[in-house]
């Protein structure tokens, strides 16, 4: 009698985990903008990134330190953001913290970090169109690999609005446009 093995040194293909959902818990309270105005909103943000932090720097700081009062519908640079930001500060409770602007520009590339971010309760400004919205959330499609290498493909981004009253809204793969997308912006805070 012949007894015949067959092996096979092929890796497994992998497999796909599809519509996997990362969210904000649904009842975070998030800070909105106190003027209609697209600096507002963008200050409004900063606010809520830092308050998360324990950093009691409000929007007004921010719009007075990047545009003098002004109400603006347009962001301020992002350039400009880092020469206010990037740098020590004093808090009124004594605390000395570093601050440290973090912005990849574009449509994220590397979406494992913004997973991260979700599932470790990091908010981040996600600026798109022309206006800066909180990232609560994240729909996408994970393959492992069969060398165990995860990769990732968004199907969608959920928005909160930093204007007050506005309905959440979504970026779409393939309905909206990646190039309208300016990037997400993260604030990194560093006891000193």
């Amino acid at each position: 009698m012949l007894l015949v093995l067959f092996t096979s040194s092929a890796k497994p293909q992998g497999y796909t985990s599809p519509n996997q959902k990362i969210d904000f818990p649904a009842d975070l309270k998030l800070s909105t903008a106190q003027q209609n105005c697209q600096n507002w909103a963008f200050a409004a943000g900063l606010e809520m990134l830092l308050k998360r932090h324990n950093v009691a720097l409000d929007q007004t700081y921010w719009v007075q330190r990047l545009n003098g009062d002004s109400c603006l519908d347009q962001l301020p640079s992002i350039e400009r953001l880092k020469d206010v930001m990037n740098k020590e500060f004093a808090l009124d409770d004594g605390r000395h913290v570093r601050l440290e602007a973090q912005f990849v520009t574009g449509a994220p590339i590397n979406i494992d970090v913004v997973i991260a971010g979700l599932q470790h309760q990091e908010l981040s400004l996600f600026l798109w169109r022309g206006h800066p919205y909180y990232l609560t959330g994240v729909t996408y499609d994970m393959f492992v690999r069969g060398d165990g290498v995860r990769q990732f493909t968004v199907r969608e981004i959920r928005l909160a609005d930093t204007f007050d009253k506005q309905r959440a809204t979504t970026f779409q793969r393939g309905r909206d446009n990646v190039n309208d997308i300016a990037g997400i912006l993260s604030v990194l805070v560093t006891e000193q």
